[in-house]
Order: C-alpha cells, then structure tokens, then sequence
C-alpha cells in the first residue's frame, strides 16, 4: 500500500469545489458532506422535525423561515431534510420563480414535478404514494372496485369532499388516470399546468388545461383540502432572494403572499419552509406586510459552525484517503492541521463552504509542495477557468438528465433563461414582455442586434393548438405596432392544421413576411439555457463558489463568455449571437477540455483518476478516443506524463504552465 502523501499526489483532491453548488435536492443524487458530520445544523434539523412532527399529528399548516450566513449550507439542510424525513413526508422543491404574474402556476409546477419523483426505496412515485394514503383508500376492497370504474371513483371522492374541491370533477378525474401506467404522465401533465392538445384532454375526459392563475391556486388548494390522513407535503421554497425587481432588490412577497394564502384558505397538512439569506432578510424584511411576517410560525436560523465541527467535516473528506494508506496517517486531517483552523478563525467559528474552501487551498498547496512546485507561484493559483468549465460540464449533465422535453419549462421560464443568456453574451438593450397581452406578455423580449443593430422581438410559445390561435394574434398586433423590426417566433411544437386559424396567421407572420422567421429550438438548446440559469440562480443567492471565490454575476457572466461553455447551443447560433459550428465529424473538444481543466485544477494526478472522471462525465468515450485525447494534449505541450514506462495505471499526469509549454 502507498503512504498517504504518496496517495495524496495521485488522488483528486477530496474538498472538490465543483461539490460546493447545491441546488434542487431532487437532482443532487450524491451524498453531501454537510449529512455526514451529524452534529451540523443538528439543532435546526431537529427544530424542523418537530414542526413536522406536529403538522403530522394535528394536519394544521405550518411555516418555517430558514435562514443563515452566506455558505451556511441552507440548501444542504434541506436536502438533509429530505434524505432523513422523506419516509413520513413528502417533499417539493420550488426554486425561485421568474414572472410574479405567473407565480402559482409556477409553485403548482413545482409541486408536480417533485411528487413524481420516487422516494429512496419505494416503487411508486410520492405523488402515486399520497394519493394510496387518501382516507377515501382506507378500505383495500374498496379501493380495489374504485380504481376499476372511473364514474364510481369520481362519486366516492365527491361524497368524501362534497364542497371546496376546484373543478371537482376534472381534478378527481386526473387522480383516477394517475393509476393508469398509460395516462399517467398524461394526467400529471394537466396537474402540473401544461397546455394540453385537444386529443389529450379529451382523453382524460377534462374540459381544458390549468390555464390560469386561479386555477393553479384551485389545484393546489385541492391537495390540501384532501390531504388530512396522508403524509404531510413539505413545499420548500428555495434561494428566494434570486428573483430581483427592476430596481435590483429581491422580490421576496410574493412567496410570502403564496404562504399567507395556505394559512388563510386553511390548507391542511403543508409544512412550508422559505429558505432566505439572513442578511438579505435583515435588509429587506420590512419589505414584507407585517401580517404576512406574522404568518411564519417559526424562524431557524443556521449557527456558524464550531471549529470541532470544522475538524469533523476536514476529517469526513480526508477519510477515504486515508483508508489507502498505509502506514496509516497521525491524525484524522493529516496533512491538515487544527493549528491552521485556529489561526484562519481565531474567533472560533466558520461556515461548512469557508472551511471546505480553506481546505481545499491547503491540501492542494501541501500536495504541490511536496511535489516541490512552488505553491506561491502565480501558475500554481486557482484556475478560475478550468474550475469553472468542470463545474459546467457537471450542471449541464444534470440538466441533461433531468430535462427530458422543452415543455419541462413554462414559456416564462423558457424566455426569462433565453434572456439570461443573452445579457450574458453582452446582447444590448434587453426588454422585457415585447408582446402587450396580458397572458402572452411573459413569452416575450425584444433585444438589439448584435449584427444588424435592429431591434428583434422574440417570442417563445410552446402552447397547444388551441391557444396557439390568441399567441399569434399579440404577434400580429406586435406586427401591425411595429413594436420590434423583426419578431422571431420560438417554437418546438406544430403549428397546427392548414385550415386553422392558427396556422393561417402564422404563416402570414411567420412565413410570408420575409423579416420574421420561425425558428425551431432542440432539447440540447434549453439544456444549454436551463444550466446557465441555474448557476445565475446560485449567484442571487451567493452560493456558487468557483476557485475559492463567491461568484457575482459580472464574474460569472465572464467566465461564461472566456470559456466558450455556450458555443456548441444551435439557438444562440441561430440567433446570431454565438458562431454557427462546422460540420463534419463530432470533435472530441468538450471531452478534450474536461480533462484538460480536470489536470488544471490538480496540478498533478494519477492518470487512471483522471481518466475516471472523464469517462464519468462522458461514458460514451472509448479507450482509444481516451487515448487520443491524451496524446494530443501531450503533443500540444499543455501536459505531460511523468513516468511514461510505467504502467497506465500508475502514470502521473502532470500539468505544464504556459510560460514552460511556450
């Protein structure tokens, strides 16, 4: 067996920075430090059990907020929240919403997607799991004759719930089409608000699609006006502060106006946790109507961490290396040192991100010591760059997991990412809601040509046949305005029939007139979009943390635009706004420069890790594509293999610093 130090020079570097980004506990599948070293936040786990506790026994909706110190680990607490409670709860993650106007339509989304998520153990989904746990289900012979007749299912739960209900009938309707494998996503798609087609609706017997914000409130009402019986639903509102008004401040009321709303239409069965940075609450809670302030039941707030616990979480991300090494390492953070914890926090306390970050700076510095490079040389720093392009490819592969179709996203959603992006790629003069409808305004920007200087409208509509008709009407009063020189519609979706309505106003628009252009988006461009909206997300809320450092947007906007990461998006593309690509052959470029910034940010590692981690960001790479990226950035001088007569699985790679490879 290696001694540790020797372990250390091969093995990627345990307090990994890309592991820092936390987000929608439904997509972080890994394990995260923070549960590891129980004693953290344990208070506010626990304050938070009971709270459940209680909402558990009694059914009566309670509030949270959740507060704490940039890099307190607000999102890991709910995570953990989830990891450890999901078997008598189930839970929702809501992330922060983009457009006030369509915020319960957002929040019923939400709640949609996270209950159609499985629980660790279970085979059916939380959404399935709830509605089996109905009071109406208590009888099992019952249920059986129940899920065997549509009409009588839909009687049962009316005698059960004879007033209160919100389109009683379609709503009990979608429940019994939850337990048909084949309507299914059908049914939960109309639950989550989607735009139905006209054979899909009829299918679920359902008169029209939740299109309303009204509707979505009714929906949701629905869930917690049947809900007594069942596991409580934990509805987690997310990095609130990331919604800013125009005037830059964050638009906090309107979850607060969602809560109230629970708590007054006396919703059962909910525990709803606003999670909020703590100063930016200090700052803007007098912002919030006092009677909506009044509505939280309880505030936890996230203590600094002790620097015991420091040692702890040091200790929980050292341990498997230590396990490969032998002898076996003096003490339990070795190479670490308390010493280091205590002149670096002479106050005694930290956060769980600064102490990760310390000691990722210290390990890497000690390992480039040992390997006598000097680790005060400016080639030696933080690769802002290269952390940033590992920690894309890791966002973009869990968008690209997650994200199974553009509908995933309202057209809000889509336009407000769209237009994200293109602020960061310096499109000039931004302009929300091009379109006046009311309903169709949040589908819409205008912005400047970067080429031509004229001013373009774009319009994302994903919307169904029958309401494809009212979009292209506010096209064509944006036409007839000349509210932008040109309009480009976005859109994946069919246009209809030839003999509609339309389809006859879009192909006026859309296909007549030269200067409009319809332009059809792939699932890979929202993934691209998606990722890039979500690391802005993180910045609003200070959590995303590249090379050691808390991003602000300008700094995330650069390093976007400096590493290319949105060249391979088709949509920007198409919009002029990033060069088309070459065809010919797929390049093995993304694969290449993973590596490359993976070797970066280690100075030196065992080529079997790097190549590990490649391949499990990329498993389609063969051996030989493998072994052609590598030969290739040997042959461009940008790294180096230090023992090349060695087996493969004991080569070290090493990085070259420009100034040498020039």
């Amino acid at each position: 067996m290696a001694t540790i130090d020797e372990i250390i020079q091969r093995e990627a570097n345990p307090f990994d920075p890309v592991t820092f980004k936390t987000g929608n506990f439904w997509q972080e599948e890994d394990s995260t430090i923070t549960s590891t070293v129980n004693s953290i936040h344990q208070e506010a786990i626990d304050q938070i059990t009971g709270l459940l506790n209680s909402v558990a026994k009694d059914y009566h909706t309670r509030t949270v907020r959740l507060t704490g110190d940039v890099g307190s680990g607000k999102s890991y607490v709910l995570k953990r929240l989830k990891d450890s409670l999901n078997s008598k709860a189930f839970f929702v993650y809501i992330p922060p919403f983009v457009d006030s106007d369509h915020i319960w339509r957002h929040t019923l989304r939400q709640t949609v997607d996270s209950l159609m998520h499985k629980p660790e153990g279970q085979q059916e989904s939380q959404l399935l799991l709830w509605l089996k746990s109905l009071s109406v289900f208590s009888d099992r012979n019952l249920m059986k004759r129940l899920l065997g007749e549509r009409a009588l299912f839909i009687k049962n739960f009316q005698s059960a719930y004879p007033t209160g209900i919100y389109q009683a009938k379609e709503f009990f309707g979608a429940l019994y089409d939850l337990n048909n494998p084949d309507l299914y996503f059908t049914a939960c798609s109309w639950l989550r608000g989607d735009d139905l087609d006209e054979d899909d609706l009829k299918t679920l017997k359902i008169r029209k699609s939740i299109d309303s914000e009204a509707a979505a409130q009714g929906i949701l009402a629905n869930l917690g006006r049947i809900s007594t019986s069942t596991y409580p639903i934990v509805l987690c509102f997310d990095q609130v502060e990331s919604k800013l008004l125009p005037n830059g401040s964050p638009d906090i009321q309107p979850v607060f106006n969602i809560n109230t709303t629970f708590h007054n239409e006396r919703l059962k069965n909910f525990l709803i946790i606003i999670s909020i940075n703590i100063e930016t609450w200090k700052k803007h809670k007098d912002t919030i109507q006092q009677s909506d302030r009044d509505r939280v039941e309880q505030a936890v707030l996230l203590r600094r961490i002790s620097l015991d616990q420091a040692e702890a979480l040091w200790a929980s991300k050292l341990m498997p290396l230590h396990r490969q090494a032998n002898p076996q390492p003096k003490t339990k953070i070795y190479p670490l040192t308390r010493e280091a914890l205590e002149e670096k926090y002479p106050g005694g306390k930290t956060t769980p991100r600064s102490t990760l970050v310390f000691g990722h700076q210290l390990l890497l510095r000690y390992k480039l010591d040992k390997a006598g490079i000097d680790g005060s040389d400016e080639t030696s720093k933080p690769d802002s760059n290269a952390s940033f392009k590992l920690l894309w490819e890791k966002e973009f592969s869990t968008t690209e997991q997650k994200v199974t179709r553009i509908r995933h996203f309202s057209e809000p959603e889509l336009i407000s990412m769209l237009s994200r992006t293109l602020s960061a790629l310096q499109v000039k003069s931004i302009k929300p809601k091009l379109l006046s409808s009311k309903t169709y305004a949040s589908y819409s920007f205008s912005y400047q040509d970067p080429q031509t200087n004229k001013k373009i409208g774009l319009v994302w509509a994903e919307n169904s046949s029958q309401t494809f008709i009212h979009t292209m009407r506010s096209c064509d009063s944006a036409e007839r305005e000349k509210s932008c020189q040109k309009i480009y519609l976005i859109r994946a979706e069919g246009t209809g029939r030839s003999n509609t309505q339309g389809y006859k106003l879009y192909k006026q628009l859309f296909v007549d007139l030269p200067h409009n252009r319809h332009i059809k988006p792939d699932l890979e461009s929202v993934h691209y979009l998606a990722t890039y909206d979500r690391l802005v997300n993180s910045v609003y809320s200070q959590e995303l943390v590249i090379a050691g450092k808390t991003l602000k947007l300008n700094e995330l906007e650069a390093l976007v635009r400096d590493s290319e990461v949105l060249k391979g998006c088709s949509l920007l593309q198409e919009l002029g706004v990033v060069p088309k690509g070459k065809g010919g052959q797929p390049s093995l470029g993304r694969e290449k420069e993973f590596l490359l910034s993976f070797v970066r940010t280690h100075h030196l590692i065992a080529r079997r890790v790097a190549v590990q981690n490649t391949l499990g960001q990329f498993p389609k790479l063969t051996d030989a594509q493998m072994e052609q990226i590598i030969r290739e950035l040997c042959q461009e001088k940008r790294i180096r293999i230090l023992d090349e007569s060695a087996k493969l699985d004991e080569q070290i790679i090493c990085l070259i610093p420009k100034q040498s490879a020039a």
